[in-house]
């Protein structure tokens, strides 16, 4: 039994474990599937978009035309980057690609310097398009510089500029060509600095005098200007942390260029959408970055473009449009879009409070089983106890009679003495008596134990009840000269089976007036919510006390049993005591005993 209660926890952890991990994984598979379909509508949301947008772009200039190739293609790479922070999700992410009417790639979603940017040079505007950083940098390349970008970032407030500033160096002539990328840490104070001529800071990159304005604060109840709150900044200083040098360009050569501020642009890489890792998802991503060169569309039959073509793994789901911008059978150019999105992923984050509520409710309901079933052995293991003791005390008790029964037997058989046959009998009589009541007690104690006792409800008077039972003990009671008192001060009724009381009160009374002295005293008192009896006679030890009320225990030599005393009058009387709602104390007093019959108090 012990050993079988130590390794109680392993099946039962187990067996927790098991229902635990199966009943979160089922409610994660439902939330991934909700997940999964929010992201193929948000999908189809601004897939529809997009066409649109290209579609009306279109139509607007079918009549005039564009005004060159490079300006179509303009509008398409701006349409491929500039509405990705349409897709507000850190779990779903897109790349598009534009094809001309051949499908050739002419645009698609890519890190790079945005193009449009405007310097002067010798009093002449000048302007520069798009270039791609995966035509210049390796990856690593443009994690760097992606980092520095998100640094910026989130250094830079509505109230303060940002940290580094961005530029590029372009060659002279009317085709320009990526000559060097610079990133400076930059130095700002809200006052000019004048240096002892007089003048201002100098960017050493570029030559300019670089200052910086916060955003006019507007109050949108009013439409009033807030101009206090503008803050002017100034560069101070400057120091170049990184910059990128086109190979193919002799450094004397490098000097002619001219060096322009620019602005980056890494998709998903935002201060409203996204984060640097999100950018290095997105860019790391096979799929996404798989848009091919010479586009392959094939609708078969299907006028309006071919449903979403899905290509899931298992733990990312991916899918994909392939449409027609404009005429359907005669478009303008064509279109593929790409998801990818991480359905479990978003659905491990949404369910991570509910894995530790369900974590720490799985944890009560075990220690609380584990407490439960250890009680339900250690109830077991007491009654396999309680057993073998009742077992062995029997054994005990009726072997005592048993050899006597024996030995008087014998003697008749060896010694046919008639004046002593009468005595051997009467003693053999005397001990088959004993074991009778021994039985008797025996079976008294399996109903009470068993379960199944019905007992009578009756109002029962304890004073009328302790009057009734001493008229039992009036011969011992005067053959020992014992004082008798009972005082009645107020009715202590309890509603309980008369007979199973009348025995409880009977075992009391016997050991009061069994263990009393020669000319001792018995008192009772009957209160309102217990009953007492003392008598006088030897207190008992520790103990004594301590194991009064087990089954068989019979105390000290000096107060064994006499009279047939079998040590099971006690633990009788608290067990029928205890049917009745009653509890019952022994306590020595200075000179004797004392039982307390009284009510139990079940605390809430």
């Amino acid at each position: 039994m012990r050993r079988k209660k130590k390794r109680l926890w392993k099946p039962v952890a187990a067996g927790f474990l098991a229902v635990y991990v199966l009943t979160m994984g089922l409610a994660t598979w439902l939330v991934k599937e909700k997940f999964t379909e929010d992201y193929a509508r948000r999908f189809e949301e601004n897939t529809a978009y997009l066409l649109r947008m290209a579609s009306e772009r279109e139509f607007a200039v079918e009549e005039e035309g564009w005004e060159n190739e490079a300006t179509r293609k303009g509008f398409y790479q701006s349409l491929a980057n500039d509405y990705l922070w349409r897709i507000d999700s850190e779990d779903l992410q897109i790349s598009l690609g534009f094809y001309d009417r051949e499908k050739h790639l002419i645009a698609r979603s890519r890190d790079e310097i945005k193009g449009g940017a405007v310097g002067w040079v010798g009093g002449k505007r000048r302007e520069y398009e798009s270039f791609g950083l995966d035509d210049y940098l390796s990856r690593e390349e443009k994690e760097i510089l992606a980092g520095y970008c998100w640094e910026d970032i989130k250094n830079q407030g509505p109230e303060t500029p940002g940290i580094y500033r961005f530029s590029i160096r372009i060659s002279p002539g009317e085709r320009s060509e990526l000559w060097g990328m610079y990133v400076q840490k930059i130095e700002w104070t809200e006052e000019s600095s004048l240096d002892e001529e007089g003048e201002r800071y100098e960017d050493p990159l570029n030559g300019g005098h670089h200052s910086y304005e916060t955003n006019v604060m507007v109050d949108y109840q009013t439409g009033e200007e807030l101009s206090e709150n503008i803050k002017t900044f100034y560069e101070t200083d400057s120091q170049i942390v990184w910059q990128w040098i086109n190979p193919d360009i002799e450094e004397a050569v490098l000097e002619t260029g001219n060096v322009f501020s620019t602005y980056l642009t890494f998709p998903f890489l935002s201060s409203y959408m996204g984060s640097y890792d999100s950018w290095k998802q997105w860019n790391r991503s096979e799929y996404l970055q798989g848009i091919p060169e010479q586009g392959e569309f094939s609708w078969e039959g299907v006028i309006d473009g071919p449903p979403l073509v899905v290509d899931s793994d298992g733990w990312y789901y991916r899918g994909k449009y392939q449409l027609q911008v404009g005429m359907v059978g005669d478009p303008f150019s064509y279109m593929e879009i790409r998801m990818e999105s991480r359905p479990w992923m978003a659905a491990i984050d949404y369910m991570k409070y509910v894995y530790l509520a369900g974590l720490a409710l799985t944890l009560v309901c075990m220690a609380k089983i584990v407490v439960a079933f250890g009680k339900a052995y250690e109830k077991q293991e007491a009654l396999e106890e309680a057993r073998r003791d009742f077992t062995n005390a029997i054994a005990h008790e009726l072997k005592t009679p048993l050899g006597v029964i024996r030995n008087f037997a014998e003697n008749l058989m060896e010694h046919n003495m008639e004046e002593k046959r009468e005595y051997y009998l009467d003693q053999i009589i005397g001990q088959t008596e004993e074991m009778d009541q021994l039985v008797v007690k025996m079976i008294e104690v399996s109903k009470l134990d068993s379960g199944e006792l019905i007992l009578d409800k009756e109002a029962v008077g304890f004073s009328q009840l302790v009057r009734e039972q001493m008229e039992r003990f009036q011969p011992m009671i005067q053959e020992r000269h014992l004082h008798v008192q009972i005082h009645a001060e107020e009715e202590f009724q309890v509603k309980g089976d008369r007979e199973y009381l009348s025995k409880a009160v009977w075992n009391l009374l016997g050991n009061a007036v069994e263990y009393n002295v020669d000319g001792g005293r018995i008192e009772i008192k009957t209160q309102k919510e217990q009953c007492i009896i003392e008598n006088t006679g030897k207190p008992m030890g520790e103990e004594e006390l301590r194991r009064a009320f087990e089954l068989f225990y019979s105390g000290d030599k000096n107060r064994n049993r006499r009279d047939g005393h079998m040590g099971m009058g006690l633990f009788l009387a608290r067990k029928i005591l205890g049917l009745h709602g009653l509890k019952l104390d022994l306590q020595n007093v200075d000179d004797g005993m004392r039982a307390v019959i009284s009510r139990q108090h079940h605390h809430k």
